[in-house]
């Protein structure tokens, strides 16, 4: 429910005697917050140093890397997330939504032990493939699904698909939104904030 327009709650009038704001208290409030950041998950900052050895930025994909570093994660379960300097953190991402049931949910743990016993990558069709893509059709009302490898394949062909379903070449893409690694997507995923 939202607020009727100018309700007091919501409407903020500044008046003509306000101040600026002082650029030095900017300043000193955001360093203040990176001493917290860099002393609140310090073993991270290690992590990804030596992870800077055997892998570009200290990560697998670019879009990991944050500024000074990310963050590294020892485990998961539900949806919370521990990382190496033992903090729960909210696991907000879901893995793009590829851990929607939670990490380590019991359902899905003990189909994929049943998976490990039988074999799991085939690169042919198998009863497994198809009694999953029936599942999903029937689960959400669809023709037809075809599986993929990453989000960035998905991306891909979606892409292509709406291409050659319009005739037309250019893609509406949000300023900041990652979509993958797929070329035509990779711009402007991290913008700077000015």
């Amino acid at each position: 429910m939202f607020a009727p327009k100018n309700h007091p709650e919501t409407l903020r009038i500044v008046t003509g005697k306000s101040k600026p704001v002082s650029t030095s208290k900017i300043q000193s409030a955001l360093q203040e917050q990176w001493d917290l950041f860099n002393s609140s998950v310090a073993k991270s900052g290690i992590e990804n140093e030596a992870a800077k050895k055997s892998s570009p930025l200290g990560v697998q994909s670019s879009f990991q890397h944050w500024d000074p570093f990310p963050i590294s994660i020892k485990s998961a379960k539900g949806a919370w997330m521990e990382d190496v300097d033992g903090r729960k953190v909210l696991d907000l991402s879901m893995g793009f939504g590829a851990m929607l049931a939670g990490h380590l949910n019991p359902v899905v743990v003990e189909e994929v032990k049943k998976m490990l016993e039988i074999g799991t990558l085939f690169v042919t069709p198998s009863p497994q493939t198809r009694d999953a893509a029936e599942r999903i059709c029937r689960r959400f009302g669809l023709d037809q699904v075809r599986f993929t490898n990453s989000g960035t394949e998905s991306t891909m062909y979606a892409i292509r698909t709406a291409r050659g379903f319009t005739g037309r070449n250019g893609v509406v893409k949000l300023e900041g939104g990652y979509h993958g690694s797929y070329d035509a997507l990779s711009v402007s995923v991290k913008p700077l904030i000015d």
